[in-house]
């Protein structure tokens, strides 16, 4: 998948502009490294966990149903191509 195959669309956010945007960030980096899903939402998680302290969440995949609860200002829930990815901050 190349760059603008990846433009990043947000369906559902509670959180700051610049913390959206290292989402998307984070997320486009993971996907350039890894093909595999599970080691997407690895890097996505421990990159927010360094950044904004823990424990974040995050779920990636093609399809997924969700419901969860989250700290106030964060949780995003984005499509890069046609990949979901839901991060959100609880514990």
């Amino acid at each position: 998948m190349n760059q603008a195959d990846k433009k990043p669309v947000v369906k559902n956010t509670d959180m700051e502009q610049d913390q959206q945007d290292e989402a998307v960030h984070f997320a486009t980096l993971a996907l350039d490294k890894f093909n595999v899903e599970k080691d997407i939402a690895a890097y996505i998680k421990k990159e927010f966990d360094k950044s904004y302290n823990p424990t974040w969440h995050c779920i990636v995949g093609k399809h997924f149903g969700s419901y969860v609860t989250h700290e106030t200002k964060n949780f995003i829930y984005f499509y890069l191509g046609p990949l979901a990815v839901l991060l959100f901050k609880s514990g």
